[in-house]
């Protein structure tokens, strides 16, 4: 195996885990907090204080993405992918076995500093794709993100089936609520020896991406890299792409518990099966760019993301639910592929951890607003997330078709190159 496809390997098993340990605790948090009988809150805490603290337990990991996320890619951009990489996969599996112990001794205040922490050390996505950004060529840097983008995905799904799995005494009379928590430290500690071992960073790759010894660059701050002419419109479009995205991953299962009544096992059968668009997308964006370029295949993605969640709620029945989620998922895929690759085209290879990270922290903070926004929404009229993430939708696809014509006039090698 070569030193990029091992490479490769190391950030998709990065990636993976990454988004494997966001999704755990999705099917864990809900009964610790809310159920008295399992004893995790005094029985004596109400319940609306009770979904207070779930919601702070909840928000405290991806606030902690937010802040780390751009300050490690710089810290990657000034000394190194693979030290700033190794350091951050310890920090998350040290914030596991914290979140582990405080979930098997109740302690709550031990729960909530190891959800921050991990978070703050899960911003290490912005690494991985500047890592896969460095060691990328022209002609393969679409499919090596859009492994990421599979990554992603496949993470999402088996980190829920993960934390029902080892909770559940039903399967085996040892697991509980803490069991997850300790499996996702050694998730973590085993990508950790993984990258230790296997990541190999190429010599061209340390010359390209910003190491030590590669001699004086020019360093901006987080806010100037944001305010970038040629970045602001790109981190614009990923924030309605995302506010998009969320809508629909959150709000999908809401809307048919809502209007058809369906059972935790149906909305299950939903997950795995719109992971195969997603998972089938990530592997074809390559090829889907060579006739169109990088932005036909933006405007396609979030075309197709549009049409899915207009035509979701058409259906009376359940027989053809599927079809427009399965549009709306091969539209994600692409959606995110493209967004990161706007933004690690349109910056130097000095500061491709900067403004990744940056733009994993418009993905938090997307993904909060949708979701705040979503919970009105869905009060109000069930069919109201799904209106706003279509015209989420569109408006990305008006803003990169205005952005082709402004940045046609100076375009990069770059850019020419992936378009």
């Amino acid at each position: 195996m070569s030193q990029e496809n091992k490479a490769m390997s190391a950030v998709f098993l990065t990636v993976l885990f990454g988004f494997a340990g966001f999704s755990l605790p999705y099917p864990v948090f809900g009964p610790m907090f809310l159920k008295p009988e399992l004893g995790f809150l005094d029985p004596s805490v109400p319940e609306q204080y009770r979904t207070i603290l779930l919601g702070v337990a909840m928000a405290l990991y991806p606030i902690g993405q937010f802040i780390g996320a751009p300050w490690l890619g710089r810290m990657s951009d000034k000394i190194g992918r693979k030290p700033v990489l190794l350091a951050s996969l310890l920090g998350a599996a040290s914030g596991y076995i914290v979140v582990a112990v405080g979930v098997a001794t109740a302690n709550l205040p031990m729960v909530l500093i190891g959800r921050f922490v991990s978070g703050l050390c899960e911003g290490n996505m912005a690494i991985a794709q500047s890592i896969a950004s460095d060691i990328s060529t022209p002609e393969n840097k679409v499919r090596n993100f859009g492994l990421l983008t599979v990554a992603i995905n496949v993470g999402w799904i088996i980190g829920p089936l993960m934390g029902g799995f080892f909770s559940d005494p039903t399967i085996h009379p040892s697991f509980n609520v803490s069991w997850p928590f300790f499996f996702a430290a050694g998730m973590y500690g085993f990508n950790l020896l993984v990258v230790a071992v296997v990541l190999r960073i190429p010599e061209y790759a340390r010359r390209r991406g910003g190491t030590p010894d590669d001699g004086p660059q020019t360093s901006r701050t987080i806010w100037q890299t944001l305010t970038d002419p040629g970045l602001l419109p790109a981190f614009v479009v990923s924030f309605f792409s995302y506010c998009a995205i969320f809508l629909f991953f959150c709000f999908f299962g809401v809307y048919l518990v809502q209007n058809h009544d369906v059972t935790s096992s149906f909305l299950g059968m939903c997950s795995a099966i719109i992971s195969i668009p997603l998972i089938i997308a990530g592997l074809t964006v390559e090829r889907a760019q060579r006739p169109i370029g990088l932005r036909g295949v933006a405007v396609l993605g979030h075309l197709f993301l549009g049409i899915g969640l207009l035509t979701f709620i058409l259906p009376d029945g359940l027989v053809w639910i599927f079809v427009p989620m399965c549009i709306a998922a091969f539209g994600i895929a692409w959606c995110e592929v493209t967004t990161s690759l706007f933004i690690s085209n349109g910056t130097g290879a000095h500061e491709q951890g900067q403004a990744l990270g940056i733009y994993r922290s418009v993905h938090v903070l997307a993904e909060t607003v949708a979701v705040l926004l979503g919970g009105v929404l869905a009060g109000m009229n069930s069919n109201a997330p799904f209106i706003v993430g279509c015209i989420a939708a569109f408006i990305c696809v008006a803003g990169i078709l205005a952005w082709v014509k402004t940045r046609s006039v100076t375009p990069t090698a770059e850019t020419v190159a992936v378009s």
